[in-house]
């Protein structure tokens, strides 16, 4: 015990054990209240430590996002929006296509023509013909076989013949129910002559009603040795008037029509338009012209040519199976391309 100067051993004893007490408490060697130096010491490490941990802990986690998902070169998630921005550029260039002016196209095919896509729609109205009415159907075509004709609304044979060919058009337009199987779309005459073929998949035909279409296989691309055609015909009739107005047009303009009459009446005598007239007989039917106004229609003197005549007897001629008893097999043979077949009583 350390004793105070001044103070005898009896008088300090009480006060001497206190200081001699708080001595040995702040002591460097009392573990629970000397060494304060070493306690921060160590203080300060616990942390640098645990900064240290939290630190690995975060570049541990940020190489491991890194891995699954920005690391792999086949990972969606960087191929996405390149994937996204290429497929989304078809349905950009898709949406600047023009729209198909199906008038247009009709009016500036030819009048027997076998046509690849665009496909027109089936208008109301187009030239000098209005819609009638239209049909869909189907048919089936073979490898090595004839050609399937196109059929009528009630499946009986299609509506063609050689008299007043031009008074109506049909519009056809057909696929192969099969991508891979190619067509010969063909247009038949009555004297069994092609006037127009195409081989194609899918595409629109358009005709006056001389001709029938059909369909033959041509080739495919797999093991398939027959073919479905889907198809849809729309027949025009000849209006009396130029530029005929489609029924429901027509009803909807009558009310700016009667307003307008008193005005059309008054400019009436300037308005006298020469009558068209015929241009030249078109080739191959008889009927058919083109008119100075550059429409087609059926003409009665295209019907009375030597040319016309001769379709109009191979029409009589070469319709049927058999020939005629009262034409030689010469005349049949020039008119029709093909050799004569009789009845069986006859074929003596």
């Amino acid at each position: 015990m350390k004793v105070l100067p001044g103070c005898n051993e009896v008088e300090a004893s009480a006060y001497c054990a206190c200081v001699t007490f708080q001595e040995q408490n702040n002591s460097s060697g009392n573990p629970f209240t000397g060494g304060g130096t070493r306690r921060r010491a160590t203080t300060g490490q616990a942390r640098l430590i645990i900064a240290l941990l939290v630190v690995l802990i975060v570049v541990v986690a940020t190489v491991g996002a890194w891995l699954i998902w920005g690391g792999g070169g086949d990972d969606d998630s960087v191929t996405g929006p390149v994937a996204a921005s290429s497929s989304a550029a078809p349905e950009t260039e898709s949406e600047a296509q023009p729209e198909i002016d199906s008038v247009a196209l009709l009016e500036n095919a030819g009048v027997q023509s076998v046509n690849p896509a665009p496909v027109p729609e089936s208008v109301k109205a187009w030239g000098d013909y209005v819609k009638n009415r239209s049909w869909s159907g189907m048919l089936r075509v073979f490898e090595g076989q004839d050609a399937t004709p196109v059929t009528n609304d009630d499946h009986s044979r299609f509506p063609a013949s050689m008299n007043h060919c031009g008074v109506a058009m049909y519009l056809v337009t057909f696929r192969s129910v099969n991508e891979n199987v190619l067509l010969d779309a063909e247009l038949l005459n009555a004297a069994n002559n092609i006037d127009a073929s195409l081989t194609l998949s899918d595409g629109w035909i358009l005709t006056t009603n001389c001709d029938t279409p059909q369909f033959r296989f041509n080739s495919s691309t797999d093991i398939s040795n027959l073919g479905d055609v889907a198809y849809d015909v729309t027949e025009y009739r000849q209006s009396s008037v130029a530029n005929p107005v489609a029924p429901e047009a027509e009803s909807a303009e009558e009310p700016a029509a009667s307003v307008a009459e008193p005005a059309a009446s008054v400019a009436e005598p300037a308005a006298s338009v020469a009558e068209p007239y015929v241009v030249e007989c078109l080739q191959g039917v008889p009927g058919p012209a083109q008119w100075s106004d550059g429409t087609v229609a059926y003409a009665e003197e295209c019907a009375s040519t030597p040319e016309a005549q001769q379709s109009i007897r191979a029409d009589g001629l070469c319709g049927g199976r058999y020939a005629p008893e009262d034409v030689s097999r010469e005349e049949f043979e020039a008119i029709c391309n093909r050799a004569p077949v009789y009845p069986p009583e006859d074929a003596s």
